[in-house]
C-alpha cells in the first residue's frame, strides 16, 4: 500500500485474491483511525523517516 500499489497489483505479489486485499486494507484503515490508502502510505514515509 505504501508503495502505491493497487489491491490487484498487491493480491498479484502475495497470490491472494484482489477481496482479501481489500479487507485487509479496510482493517488496518480502521485500525488506524485513517479514512484512504494515501493517508496510510503517508505514515508510513513519515514514520520511516523517524
Amino acid at each position: 500500500m505504501a508503495d502505491g500499489l493497487s489491491s490487484k497489483e498487491v493480491a498479484e505479489r502475495l497470490t491472494i485474491s484482489p477481496r482479501t486485499v481489500d479487507g485487509l486494507v479496510e482493517r488496518i484503515l480502521r485500525k488506524l483511525d485513517f479514512s484512504s490508502r494515501t493517508q496510510v502510505a503517508s505514515w508510513v514515509t513519515a514514520s520511516a523517516v523517524s
